[in-house]
């Protein structure tokens, strides 16, 4: 459900200097100079940086082209693959052994396999899901992640909108799988109409859930 202890500081590594660089050039914090600033100052502060970044995310491209931190290419070629980001809420649906299930409902519902940093999302939010979390996946090598910054809404929700993301669940992993690297593309992933009607036959449940209007498909 982690990534690997050296990854995690790869992460840090490339997504602070990303920061560091973007926060010097919109003049944004002032004593922000260096990943290690980072901790001086509240997250809420960080939160300002961030945002703006993925409202300007040419600046990751830019950052690429510069190179200020003289960066290998495999560290560079990671830090392009954010403009592949995902922005948004999420509903944590489900912890699984590889990765905990971020169900996406901006859209058609898509169920992200998402992997943790220093803690498991089982440590940091608890066993009992669904939560909605607003927050970024990122890819990172083959995986996705996400950018260590998540917002989580105090709503508990009742055994029918349980029952409902369920559903959502079950659909998406239907015509999508679940979906571990970015970008994804729909076009090669959706899997075949032969694999949804399965989905639909399997069970009574499954066929109503074709039937009912107003979900998120």
């Amino acid at each position: 459900m982690k990534l690997p202890q050296e990854d995690v500081v790869l992460f840090y590594k490339l997504y602070h200097s990303l920061l560091i660089y973007f926060n010097q050039k919109k003049n944004i914090l002032k004593g922000l100079n260096e990943p290690a600033d980072i901790k001086k100052f509240p997250l809420q502060e960080i939160y300002k940086i961030r945002d703006q970044l993925y409202d300007e995310p040419e600046f990751i491209e830019i950052f690429v082209s510069e190179n200020p931190m003289n960066f290998s290419p495999d560290e560079l070629n990671i830090i392009k693959s954010w403009r592949h980001f995902i922005k948004g809420q999420f509903y944590i649906f489900r912890h699984l052994k590889n990765y905990s299930i971020f169900l996406y409902t901006a859209e058609n519902t898509r169920a992200y396999g998402v992997c943790a940093l220093t803690s498991s999302f089982e440590d940091t939010v608890g066993s009992y899901v669904p939560i909605l979390v607003e927050t970024v996946l990122l890819p990172f090598k083959d995986k996705i992640i996400y950018d260590s910054l998540f917002q989580r809404y105090s709503i508990s929700f009742g055994r029918s909108i349980r029952s409902s993301m369920n559903d959502w669940y079950q659909q998406a992993k239907a015509k999508y799988g679940i979906i571990t690297s970015l970008p994804f593309d729909s076009d090669k992933i959706e899997s075949s109409d032969a694999e949804q009607l399965k989905f639909y036959l399997k069970s009574q449940r499954n066929r109503l859930v074709l039937k009912t209007p107003g979900l998120p498909f």
